[in-house]
């Protein structure tokens, strides 16, 4: 155990009171010696780490008797708060005695009063054998029976305490970093009048600083250890000292040379390291005073709480409905073009560049744009998506820039955080870009230029990090030249672009795509197939998701043409080729007149079609009949089915009908 020697003259009430003083703040944790010059023998050694004596004559008498190892402190004595009350309450200019043990006490005492502030008094120190008849006061530090008689009033102030500041001195030389000691002492120092004030702030300021350390450290789930420049260890975390069997003082070696290599670098920045079948992200910074490197500070992340963290902070962006729920997986296609634009889309997610999407309405931009920010080192954070044509151009500009409180009548009372903000880390996806106004585009420039944002109603500047992913189905370059849209904008946002082809152009998608909308196995004829296939699909993916909707709805186990929606068939299909034929062949009117009589039949034959169109002969109704078989118009059935019209008869009537050409 540390310990400290005491040296007074004599056995006495002093050197009791000075034990109890000491253990106020040390509470038996370092052991006190007291030792009394009267009894010391020459040869007589204290080997105490530190003797403390009361004035500096006793440090020289006791200098003989002090190891070498020993250090002698003369210590600074106070007065406890409470008793100074009893001072402060006299009369300005009041003539006071002071009154001690000894001349050289005596004086001390009254330099102690003047430097704890008392100055309100005219202190007059004690000479033995001299009348005072004019003082009425006396104060003195225990010393009560050497005041004299005549003194109409005592005030007894008590032994001078230990000041702060020698405590401050034993604790560095007894090397003390024990939390009870410290709390011991930051108490005792409230119930003092310290001579340094200085020092008692100072020392308590150093104990919060050191408590809000102790607090940071521990709270975090990661190892910490701090090490000097030698790599020993000087402070620790108590989860490092749980993980690792190192103690305070032992050398930062795990005799491991992988990881050894790893920790001898000067800075490290989440490598990577195996400790006992655990995995952690390793981080060590030099630690600087006055451009003087004073030790490192490492920390070992545990790689499981890491991904713990990440699941929780993709929960709570779900929660928060900000994220994107497309990946590139989910992409159904087997076309080329699409193929290749998936791809593109692959490379640059890698990037933080900036991306253009072009295509027309319905191609899947923001699926491209989603599946970009999960596919990049941002999918942990958020994915926050606005359509600019949505919104009119004030409440755009809150929604993209967010406010203050105030800023305009109708805002909320506390302001409101910006999408730019919320996206921060993540990625903002502005959809329809070309139809920002021009004002917004101003500030959309600063954002990609500067990286910042201001809220409307501030001025004060926010930094941000965010991937800026833009779609457009419109011709922007057509746009800058009208002076719609701001040149300088369309190149800081044209710096990755990706064209999506429309589904017409990818016609090998067509089926694969409607059976996925579908909600159960659906069959089509081929002739709806075929004209599916040949649509030209203006609405793209959206249109084709909503013909899947309506056939979901209507419950159809298997789809003919007259199944479909009236537009596909008004719109779907073209009959010119077909028309060529007919009228290279036979007069339009005939053929038309031979449909129609076959569409009012459940069956019939060409003798039955020549007696109801009697200006059409057998012979003639024959080739017409053929032709018509030809162009999938007719099915041909033997005996008394007869032919009957199918669905692309019925189609090709219903186009000739509306002078569809």
């Amino acid at each position: 155990m540390k310990s400290i020697g005491i040296v007074t003259n004599k056995k006495g009430q002093l050197s009791e009171f000075l034990r109890k003083n000491l253990n106020e703040v040390f509470v038996n944790k370092v052991k006190i010696n007291n030792y009394y010059l009267q009894d010391l023998n020459d040869g007589e050694i204290i080997d105490d780490k530190v003797i403390l004596v009361m004035i500096d004559e006793m440090a020289y008498k006791v200098q003989k008797y002090a190891s070498k190892e020993s250090t002698i402190i003369v210590i600074e004595r106070t007065l406890r708060e409470k008793e100074i009350y009893k001072i402060a309450a006299i009369p300005s200019d009041t003539k006071v005695l002071v009154v001690n043990d000894t001349k050289e006490t005596t004086i001390e005492t009254v330099n102690l009063l003047y430097s704890i502030g008392i100055n309100h008094l005219n202190f007059i120190p004690y000479i033995e054998n001299k009348v005072y008849g004019d003082i009425k006061i006396a104060i003195t530090p225990g010393e009560v029976d050497k005041v004299p008689d005549y003194i109409e009033t005592i005030i007894d102030v008590g032994h001078r305490c230990i000041d702060v500041a020698t405590f401050l001195k034993v604790f560095n030389y007894l090397d003390i970093n024990d939390k009870e000691i410290e709390e011991n002492l930051i108490k005792y120092s409230e119930s003092i009048i310290s001579k340094d004030m200085g020092i008692k702030k100072q020392y308590m300021d150093l104990f919060i600083k050191g408590q809000q350390l102790e607090v940071l450290i521990e709270h975090t789930q990661d190892a910490i250890a701090i090490v000097d420049n030698e790599e020993r260890i000087v402070l620790t975390n108590s989860i490092f000292a749980n993980l690792f069997n190192f103690k305070i003082g032992n050398s930062f070696i795990f005799n491991n040379d992988e990881i050894d290599n790893v920790l001898k670098k000067d800075e490290i920045k989440g490598e990577i390291i195996k400790y006992k079948n655990q995995i952690f992200a390793v981080n060590k910074k030099p630690i600087k005073y006055l451009s003087y490197k004073s030790g490192y500070i490492i920390s070992f992340s545990d790689v499981t709480n890491i991904k713990r963290m990440e699941q929780n902070i993709s929960k709570k962006i779900r929660e928060n409905g900000f994220y994107a729920k497309y990946n590139f997986d989910m992409i159904i296609t087997n076309s080329q073009k699409m193929k290749e634009c998936i791809n593109i889309a692959k490379k640059i997610s890698k990037s933080d560049h900036t991306v253009l999407i072009t295509g027309e309405s319905g191609t899947g931009k923001e699926m491209i744009a989603q599946s970009i920010h999960n596919y990049s080192n941002r999918f942990m954070y958020p994915f926050v998506a606005i359509n600019c044509a949505a919104l009119p151009e004030n409440l755009l500009e809150s929604e993209l820039f967010g406010y203050e409180k105030g800023a305009f009548t109708g805002a909320l009372r506390e302001g409101k955080i910006g999408l730019f903000e919320i996206a921060n880390n993540g990625t903002i996806f502005l959809d329809e870009i070309g139809d920002m106004p021009l004002k917004l585009q101003t500030r959309l420039l600063r954002v990609l230029q500067e990286k910042q944002i201001m809220r409307v109603g501030s001025d004060n500047v926010i930094n941000v990090n965010v991937r800026v992913i833009a779609a457009t189905n419109k011709d922007l370059k057509k746009l800058v030249d009208d002076g719609l849209f701001r040149e300088d904008l369309y190149f800081r946002l044209n710096v990755l672009p990706i064209s999506l082809p429309p589904l017409r152009e990818r016609k090998e998608d067509i089926m694969p795509l409607l059976y996925s909308f579908l909600d159960r196995k659906i069959d089509f004829e081929y002739e709806v197939e075929n004209l599916l296939l040949n649509y030209r699909w203006p609405g793209n993916i959206r249109e084709l998701q909503n013909i899947a909707s309506y056939l979901n709805v209507m419950e159809f186990n298997k789809v003919t043409l007259s199944d479909l929606p009236q537009y596909i068939l008004n719109y779907g299909i073209d009959f010119n080729k077909e028309l060529e034929v007919i009228e290279n062949s036979y007069k339009l009117e005939k053929v038309i007149d031979v449909l129609e009589c076959i569409g009012k039949s459940e069956g019939v034959g060409r003798r039955c079609i020549s007696e109801r169109i009697s200006y059409i002969g057998e012979g003639e109704v024959r080739g017409i009949l053929d032709l018509l078989y030809d162009l999938g118009m007719i099915n041909k059935n033997k005996g008394r089915s007869g032919t009957k019209i199918n669905n692309k008869g019925l189609m090709f009537l219903n186009w000739i009908r509306k002078g569809i050409k």
